[in-house]
């Protein structure tokens, strides 16, 4: 009994003492690191407690900091760091560390081109390391570099460690702080409350989950998540980055731009999914957004754009598949400003990028012979939305003697299957002053302009906008003046087909301005005078035809010739003109302006001409003289007769979108329905056949919606003229049983306010 109480005495002496020696040995280890830390790194230490428990072999480090040079400055700290492992675990062949705590860590990054606040430390490893290798003797080696990565890539982690298994649970990181600074170019990125948390990680056949959150000093918060198994070396990633403040970025865009200020956040929730032995393989999903982009010039405007979203489908760089749910542009804003010098804004802001580069120094080395190319893979790209709303667009010429400026708002584009090599959809349109309006319909295959089908169309477009460039060309400002133009574009192979229509209805100039130097001397008003007919209308058309490959084809040049020759019949023989456009008179179009209180109509037309929107302008003047004035403008035609007449027109139309195989038309197209006659044998035998099927009180429902949609249009244009307002300006539709006027007209009705 003796013996055994004596070798219990001994067993538990030996542990105290062992326990002694331990707990010992960490404050010898940490005072020699501290008082040697210059000797070991360069640099000075804190270590205010290190702790060894033996009963659960955990090992504490308490208040930790590596200084900067000056010796008082922190460079790398942490509160407190803790780790605990259980040795009893090898008798099982397992490697099991059980938690891994850090706490407050704090490390800051400075850098000052290609010096980093930390480059004496690596100098001095680097110096060390290189008196070791110069002791010792050199073998040549073969570089097996690329064959061990590849290996360790695809080796079982269990045979790697000699058949232990690892096992690391709870690893956690909280509350830590990183600091980047550029000195060079000024910028500071800080990130606060950084934290990691690891529930385990598996060096099997198992999932791995990380947790990553942050958030950024100057604004936004980042969040990533990862599951990644160790065996297959297949990983998942999600990011979620949340308003972002983009002013982070500003030092480095000194670089690339010229800028006086830039704001805005960007968001991102992104997938990714692959492996890590083919990184380009991976497929990524999800959205990014940027929000508030501002980005003010050195003159003080700006250019931005309220919000930009992007969602991807699928992104696969090695497929070179990338499909985009959506990209949507809310409330862009931008401006062009062509200087007196030449230059425009856009080129003070690209200053940087175009500034001549450095000579890059010539390699005389000798090279290995080329290698030939593998081919790449087609590009498959579709956009399956786009949408841009609320979009303005400012410009200002200041090259002409008076300064042009100009806005063309509310520009949308919508477009759907957006991509390179079939045929996809694209419309635009947008507002101009004055209740202008601008319309493009796009139709074929982005990378290939030989399948091109496009149609664009401008109504009442008011000349006086552009008064100075007549000023300084002419000498004469344009004082009034509407435009219409429309243009129907085709491709077949490389030729193109194009229709243009110019329509310009009282456009008239102020007295010629004899204090300036026009760079033409041309008689505006005597021009005009001859160019106008009765109704005050200039009105041509310009085909073009032609092989867009042709180095002799020119579209401008066949617009401005054919403008040029007009020109020139004008000054040969202005009587003959004159006398051709009064015998062609209004008749032609059908539009008769009539009284001063009457704005004649052509009861199936779905939308008004220039000179009609022009009248209505015009009687509408009175209202910014006179607040108590109302005017209510009442639509007024014969529905008997007008019934008759859509018939007709509507059998026209059938024939015509038969005949050419046309689902939809544009202005064109309806002045070639016009032209269609009556005593077309082809046309017809068309009517006989199909005049039936047309019902008349279905006729008559059709023909008040083309009056109603005509008085929403007049309203709209209305509303944008001076002093008009929602209350004295209204337009309506005489009652049914009042349709009976002979000619179809809008007669205005005066009354007070």
């Amino acid at each position: 009994m003796k013996k055994r109480y004596i070798a219990l005495i001994v067993l538990a002496a030996l542990i105290v003492i062992v326990i002694a020696a331990l707990k010992i040995a960490t404050g010898v280890a940490k005072n020699y690191v501290v008082e040697h830390s210059e000797e070991l790194i360069g640099r000075k230490m804190k270590i205010e407690n290190v702790e060894f428990s033996p009963f659960t072999f955990t090992v504490t480090v308490d208040d930790f900091a590596i200084f900067e040079p000056d010796g008082t400055t922190p460079f790398v700290a942490f509160e407190k760091f803790r780790i605990n492992v259980n040795p009893t675990r090898l008798i099982a062949k397992e490697i099991s560390v059980s938690e891994i705590y850090l706490k407050g860590l704090y490390t800051r990054v400075a850098q000052r081109g290609d010096l980093f606040n930390f480059s004496d430390i690596l100098n001095k490893f680097a110096a060390d390391s290189t008196a070791d290798t110069t002791a010792a003797k050199e073998k040549p080696k073969v570089d097996t570099t690329a064959a061990d990565s590849a290996q360790a890539m695809n080796l079982d982690p269990t045979e790697a460690l000699g058949g232990f298994s690892v096992a690391i649970e709870n690893i956690t990181l909280e509350k830590g702080n990183i600091i980047y600074e550029d000195l060079k170019v000024g910028s500071k990125i800080h990130i606060q409350d950084f934290s990691v948390a690891i529930p385990a990680v598996y060096f099997s056949n198992k999932n791995t989950d990380i947790g990553v959150n942050l958030k950024f000093a100057n604004g936004g918060d980042l969040g990533i998540k990862v599951q990644f198994n160790m065996k297959t070396q297949d990983f998942g990633v999600n990011v979620t980055l949340n308003k972002l403040a983009l002013a982070v970025a500003k030092p480095y865009l000194k670089d690339f731009i010229n800028y006086k200020d830039f704001e805005g956040t960007l968001g991102v929730d992104l997938n990714v999914a692959g492996n890590v032995n083919d990184v380009l393989s991976s497929n990524v999903s999800g959205t990014v957004s940027v929000d508030d982009i501002k980005l003010t010039e050195t003159s003080g405007k700006a250019i931005g754009v309220a919000h930009v979203g992007v969602g991807i489908a699928k992104a696969n760089v090695n497929e070179m598949d990338f499909r985009v749910d959506s990209v949507i542009v809310d409330g862009a804003y931008a401006h062009l400003d062509l200087l007196k010098n030449g230059k425009t804004n856009i080129d003070i802001l690209l200053e940087p990028l175009n500034k001549p580069a450095k000579a890059a120094p010539v390699d005389t080395t000798a090279k290995d012979a080329p290698k030939t190319a593998e081919k790449s893979k087609p590009l498959k790209a579709v956009i399956n939305k786009l949408q841009v709303v609320n979009t303005n667009v400012s410009a200002s010429d200041h090259t002409p003697k008076q300064t042009f400026n100009y806005k063309v708002s509310n520009i949308t584009v919508n477009g759907s299957n957006i991509n390179f090599n079939t045929p996809c959809t694209i419309n635009v349109s947008a507002a101009f002053p004055e209740g202008g309006a601008l319309t493009v319909k796009y139709k074929g295959a982005l990378s290939d302009i030989s399948t091109m089908d496009a149609y664009i169309s401008v109504k009442n477009l008011a000349l006086k906008h552009f008064s100075p460039y007549s000023h300084h060309y002419t000498g004469y400002p344009i004082s009034s003046g509407t435009m219409a133009f429309a243009s129907e574009n085709k491709m077949s192979g490389w030729n193109i087909e194009s229709k243009n229509t110019i329509d310009i209805y009282n456009i008239d100039v102020a007295d010629k301005d004899g204090t300036t130097d026009p760079e033409y001397t041309v008689p505006m008003k005597v021009g005009l005078y001859i160019l106008k007919d009765k109704d005050d209308k200039i009105q041509f058309d310009v085909p073009v035809k032609g092989n867009v490959k042709d180095p002799e084809f020119s579209y401008l040049k066949i617009v401005w010739q054919t403008v040029m020759n007009l020109l020139i019949k004008v000054a040969l023989s202005p009587l003959k003109v004159v006398g051709n456009v009064a015998a062609a008179g209004a008749g032609v179009v059908g539009i008769d302006l009539g009284k001063n209180d009457e704005i004649y109509i052509d009861p199936l037309a779905s939308s008004f001409t220039s000179e009609q929107f022009a009248k209505a302008q015009k009687m509408v003047e009175a209202l910014a003289k006179d607040k108590k004035l109302k005017m209510n403008f009442v639509q007024n035609f014969n529905m008997k007769k007008t019934v008759e007449a859509y018939k007709t027109h509507k059998l026209k139309t059938d024939f015509y979108k038969a005949t050419q195989n046309k689902t939809t038309l544009n202005e064109l197209d309806e002045k070639a329905i016009v032209a269609i006659e009556d005593k077309d044998s082809a046309y017809a035998a068309y009517a006989a056949e199909h005049a039936k099927e047309l019902d008349r009180k279905t006729m008559e429902k059709e023909i008040l919606a083309m009056a109603e949609a005509r008085n929403q249009e007049l309203l709209k244009t209305l509303q944008q003229q001076p002093g008009v307002t929602k209350k004295n300006v209204t337009v309506t539709t005489a009652p049914r049983g009042a349709l009976t006027q002979k000619k179809a007209m809008y007669k205005v009705q005066i009354d007070v306010q």
